[in-house]
């Protein structure tokens, strides 16, 4: 196996399986997780209306 199999097919599904786990976890204890939780730097390139 090949270091680029190895992190398209194994590393890269875990990772994400792992992440989307502990986001589910933590939003169902009562953790206010949302979308301006991971986009916070991007805030100060939007247009006021």
């Amino acid at each position: 196996m090949t270091g680029q199999e190895y992190a398209v097919n194994w590393a890269t599904p875990q990772f994400y399986f792992h992440l989307v786990t502990a986001y589910n976890i933590l939003r169902h204890n009562g953790v206010p997780l949302g979308k301006a939780e991971y986009v916070q730097h991007m805030f100060a390139y939007l247009r006021q209306p």
